[in-house]
């Protein structure tokens, strides 16, 4: 079946994954190590991707490393968290913006389709214009739902205006692939050092 719609996750796909250092460089400045600063970071993204308010977010990551000691500054500690969190996921991996613009400079429909938070879409809104690249953005804290749930797949679906079939969904996240193949669009599952060259070959291969 024809592809009409190619739809990509944002981080690790249309970015570079955080570097992990910046794990530890974050750790050491809320006095915590790099394993349970990670553990509580990812713990608590959920419901800051669906819309939780970012100091709230960051909140319940210092309580959970019994950092709620930080009350007198911790203002000051959220914002410089906000920031560097923000820088971590803004390096582009433009070969596949290039893809997307390719496919759709074709005829093809494209899609933004990110669990994203406010303050990290305010960054990418301001270093590049999405509508150049895409027909719909959809991000989990503008709508309220986040992957791997499927009612976020059905709202990229209705705004892209493509049956399920015809669209190829990518993301690095397993559980955000089986998200989208319950409801019938097509995968592809965004891991290893070829991935790029991969996809590239997929999408011209169901493109026909």
């Amino acid at each position: 079946m024809l592809l009409e719609a190619l739809i990509l996750d944002y981080g690790n796909v249309l970015s570079h994954p955080q570097r992990e250092d910046w794990f530890e460089t974050m750790a050491t400045q809320v006095g915590a190590s790099a394993n349970a600063f990670r553990d509580s970071y990812w713990r608590h993204r959920r419901p800051y991707d669906a819309g939780l308010p970012a100091a709230e977010y960051w909140r319940r990551v210092l309580k959970t490393l019994g950092q709620s000691s930080y009350a007198l500054d911790q203002e000051a500690v959220i914002d410089r968290l906000v920031k560097a969190d923000v820088a971590s996921w803004t390096e582009y991996r433009e070969e596949v913006w290039d893809l997307a613009q390719s496919f759709r400079g074709k005829g093809g429909r494209t899609a933004f389709l990110s669990n994203g938070v406010l303050e990290a879409m305010a960054r990418i809104r301001a270093d590049r214009h999405l509508e150049r690249w895409f027909d719909v953005v959809v991000v989990s804290c503008e709508v309220g739902v986040a992957k791997p749930d499927p009612g976020i797949f059905r709202i990229c679906l209705s705004r892209l205006g493509v049956e399920p079939a015809r669209a190829l969904f990518v993301d690095d996240r397993i559980e955000n692939i089986e998200g989208a193949a319950s409801i019938g669009i097509q995968t592809f599952h965004f891991v290893g050092g070829d991935a790029v060259s991969r996809l590239a070959r997929a999408v011209r291969s169901l493109s026909g």
